[in-house]
């Protein structure tokens, strides 16, 4: 039996996968098995891997008669592989001479179910012929402390879960090592119909379970992303909705393990951290290269919004504004400040209302921007009883008095002090405003409390209730 077997899913990598495989062949340590699984390529990768491997004792060709995705592939190599340890690499990357002997010492030596390495090489040059003599720089994935020894990850499962959830150990598979039994014993494998997302939620499941989880400083992985890479499509709104319902999908993979784990059952803040990844790691690097100054490169964003209202019901429009604030904003687009220190409490208001806010300050003048760039509520004015002192150009404020001219359905209190805005509320109701239109949550307004107490909370109630 071999000591590992390297899984290799391939697809339409016709120009790179000789190189791949080749870099397996040249390793130092030989006692290995080459899983090359096809997952109906069209490029005539099958065709190729077969002429030139299809003799070779080491290697070991299989093909999808359906498209399964790279997850399909690897589960597949999974169910054929021989070796006491799994190791993966794509058809489009390498390894350096030295990987299986790196890996395959340390994890003998610590009794390691995971070896993780924390980063790859990334050719300097031409992309499309890499050898493992050529120049690379460096990329670091993790945020662990610097160490030039191996490190025993605490076996403490709220430690583990917290470094996975804030990508301190970060989610990729092909540059670690993995214990075959292990993965039997748990039944990991990967989630197929996650693209993006499968290595993260195979990953999650080896941190929770792992009882010697084996952090390496080396970095031997040559990571090639050519622009044919399944991963590069096309940046538009029918992309990003598309990335919308892989939240969903990683949500509820994530929901069904965390709920067949009794540890997870009594500790929701946990598995609120666990969800906010879903959330937040769902491609950014590629959602975020779909904005310009003003918005999306190509495509109506009603496409994403119908996409988040068929996930989050009637909070859809919440969790899509947040989705698409926050990547714009990393993306550097957006023409103002909008957002950036409050959020609009829109789980205070039912589509469609129409809304005044009360108060010109910071908070206020953000709240109607808000407003001004959406269309789930219906923005009638902004007042504040300064009106007249007040040099705001961009902002038509009304005197307080103007509210009996205005025909709304709520209003806005924009102030945080909670004593300033029951005495506001009280004049409103003396002005014969009834209380019901009357809105005010202070402590949600700021931006980062409003994401962790208010949105992710709020987010997973909703996914609950559409769950029952």
């Amino acid at each position: 039996m071999p000591e590992i077997s390297v899984i290799v899913p391939l697809y339409n990598a016709r120009k790179y996968l000789q190189e791949a495989i080749d870099s397996v062949l040249a390793q130092t340590f030989q006692d290995f098995e080459i899983i090359v699984v096809d997952d109906c390529s069209t490029d005539g990768s099958w065709e190729l891997v077969n002429r030139l491997y299809g003799e070779n004792d080491n290697v070991c060709l299989y093909r999808h008669e359906n498209n399964k995705t790279a997850g399909g592939a690897r589960n597949t190599g999974l169910e054929h592989a021989k070796g006491k340890y799994i190791a993966f690499l794509d058809s489009d990357d390498l390894y350096m001479p030295e990987t299986l002997e790196i890996m395959h010492k340390v994890a003998e030596k610590y009794g390691a179910e995971v070896v993780h390495s924390p980063g790859c090489l990334v050719p300097q040059g031409d992309q499309e012929q890499v050898r493992t003599t050529d120049e690379f720089r460096t990329i670091l994935f993790d945020d662990m402390p610097a160490s030039q020894e191996p490190v025993l990850v605490s076996e403490e499962k709220a430690y583990r879960v917290e470094l996975w959830a804030r990508r301190k150990l970060y989610g990729t598979i092909w540059n670690k090592l993995f214990r075959r039994d292990f993965l039997d014993e748990h039944h990991i494998r990967f989630e197929e119909n996650l693209v993006p997302g499968q290595d993260a939620i195979f990953l999650f499941r080896c941190v929770f379970y792992a009882r010697i989880y084996l952090w390496i400083p080396d970095i031997f992985y040559i990571y090639r992303r050519p622009v044919t890479s399944v991963t590069r499509k096309k940046r538009d709104a029918k992309f990003i909705a598309m990335q919308a319902k892989n939240i969903a999908a990683k949500i509820k993979a994530l929901d069904t393990y965390m709920g067949d784990i009794p540890w997870f059952s009594d500790k929701p803040e946990v598995q609120d951290k666990v969800r906010e990844f879903a959330i937040i790691d769902t491609a950014p690097s590629f959602i975020q290269q779909g904005y310009h100054s003003q918005g999306l490169l190509e495509g109506s964003e009603e496409e994403i919004r119908q996409a988040f209202k068929d996930i989050y019901g009637e909070q859809g429009y919440f969790a899509y504004w947040y989705f698409h604030h926050y990547h714009m904003l990393k993306a550097g687009a957006g023409g103002t400040n909008e957002g950036q220190s409050y959020i609009f409490p829109y789980h205070l208001f039912q589509e469609g209302e129409r809304t005044v806010i009360y108060g010109a300050g910071e908070s206020g003048q953000s709240f109607y921007q808000q407003l001004q760039r959406q269309n789930y509520l219906k923005p009638v004015g902004i007042v504040d009883k300064r009106a007249k002192e007040l040099k705001t150009p961009d902002f038509p404020v009304q005197p307080v008095e103007d509210l009996k001219k205005m025909d709304f359905d709520a209003i806005l209190i924009a102030v945080i002090n909670e004593k300033a805005a029951k005495e506001i509320k009280a004049a409103l109701i003396a002005m014969g405003i009834g209380a019901e239109k009357i809105r005010w949550q202070g402590d949600a307004y700021a931006k980062d409390d409003y994401y962790n107490n208010y949105y992710f909370p709020l987010l997973r109630e909703s996914n609950q209730s559409k769950q029952k």
